[in-house]
């Protein structure tokens, strides 16, 4: 395989926006979908197109950020306006402060103008994306939100953190995130025993307190239909939540009190105390699970578990060499845009804005054997490292980790674009 051709095929025509392509599941809120939801690819849509042609607020995208958030995003492309809603947030409202954090009125509404993309390699890919105008803290890092059919994904409004604790522990270091990895959907699925399942799950949780250490996600995730889980991971026993996932029907999201830890939390006395929340996106006619690690904060009453961060589970279902074949698009853990094309037992990470660039592009082999099915080892093609992440899918899906570093694990997730023959379905 000649990558240096696949990156040029990649500006002439790959797809590098979100696009739930196929179809986007069940609409409307009857049995089993959220009564927030929209039609299954929200706003107006032609044939074959790989997003809406116009969206309005009535199309809401429900989703969780990479900080641990639950989010909605709204975009209004004839007003040419933004909206983010902030439902449930880690994040402190302001700067040098650990609470209120930005889910509380009147810091959990957003908005702004919106801006059409311009420097994707066609029109046609640019019809997709959008910059939120003033969402980033960087104004050399704009916020893109890419829009498909039944998904959205990009960037949302980031924050400045630093807080010093006045009874010495919980206090964070001053680091500011221009924004912050976003990935929603604008059709949920609100009947748990429809997700009663095992899945792999792959995912990044960030600890402020302990010097924004990065926790990988590696697990195999047990969901039932009574709410109650289990997290196992390889070589040590499984973790199981003293709460159960719940109903929240204001969102169509699920919620679970005292939710796990990934590592020892700041102050284990009082822990866990953050909030674990399921996302179930409904995407080319399946159940896409996404969880988000709320962390929660506040020194004076001596609580400090602000693990916070995002997970995708994937199906434990054998994958075939080439059946996920096509583009899809993120953001990763490192707040770069990515590209992310698969072309038999290949894959390649790409600048989206720039993807002729070979210098800006990774390659890697993808070993589709399979000891745990569902779950592709990724190789790097330089380095000589061996295997050193893996890769999960689901309803058009990807989610990739990478933990060569121990330290500084890689993850990235993003939604199925197009297939490199050019078509909107795999």
């Amino acid at each position: 395989m000649q990558w240096r051709s696949i990156l040029l095929a990649a500006t002439a025509g790959a797809c590098l926006v979100l696009a739930g392509c196929g179809g986007g599941g069940s609409g409307g809120s009857g049995s089993g979908d959220s009564a927030a939801s929209n039609a299954s690819t929200g706003g107006s849509t032609q044939a074959n197109a790989l997003c809406p042609s116009s969206l309005d607020y009535s199309t809401v995208y429900t989703g969780g950020s990479g900080a641990g958030e639950l989010v909605t995003v709204q975009l209004d492309t004839t007003a040419m306006t933004w909206k983010v809603t902030f439902l449930k947030s880690p994040i402190p409202a302001q700067t040098g402060t650990a609470t209120p954090t930005r889910d509380t009125a009147p810091y959990n509404v957003v908005t702004g103008t919106l801006s059409r993309v311009t420097t994707l390699p066609t029109a046609k890919l640019n019809a997709c994306a959008y910059t939120l105008n003033g969402a980033s803290l960087d104004a050399s890092q704009p916020a893109r939100i890419f829009v498909g059919n039944g998904v959205a994904g990009g960037a949302i409004p980031g924050a400045t953190l630093s807080y010093t604790s006045p009874v010495g522990t919980g206090s964070i270091s001053p680091k500011t995130f221009p924004y912050y990895p976003f990935l929603g959907f604008s059709t949920l699925d609100t009947n748990l025993a429809n997700v009663a399942s095992t899945f792999n799950e792959l995912g990044i949780h960030t600890v402020p307190t302990q010097s924004y250490t990065s926790v990988a996600v590696d697990a195999q995730y047990t969901i039932s239909a009574s709410g109650t889980y289990s997290e196992c991971t390889t070589g040590s026993t499984c973790k199981t939540g003293t709460g159960a996932f719940t109903l929240d029907s204001a969102s169509g999201t699920f919620w679970a009190a005292d939710y796990i830890d990934e590592v020892s939390p700041t102050n284990p006395a009082n822990a866990p105390q953050g909030t674990g929340i399921l996302i179930v996106g409904k995407l080319r006619g399946q159940d896409v699970p996404v969880l988000v690690r709320v962390g929660a904060a506040n020194p004076l009453t001596f609580v400090v578990d602000d693990e916070s961060g995002i997970a995708v589970l994937g199906t434990q279902t054998t994958i075939a060499s080439g059946s996920q074949d096509g583009e899809y698009i993120a953001v990763d853990a490192n707040l770069q845009y990515r590209s992310v094309l698969l072309v038999g037992a290949q894959m390649s990470l790409l600048d989206p804005f720039d993807a002729s660039n070979a210098s800006l592009a990774s390659t890697y082999d993808l070993d589709y054997t399979q000891s745990t099915p569902g779950v592709v080892g990724v190789t790097p093609v330089s380095g000589g490292s061996g295997e050193t992440g893996k890769t999960i899918f689901n309803g058009g899906v990807i989610a990739y980790l990478d933990t060569a570093s121990a330290t500084a694990p890689y993850f990235t997730a993003g939604a199925f674009v197009e297939s490199p023959s050019g078509s909107p379905n795999p």
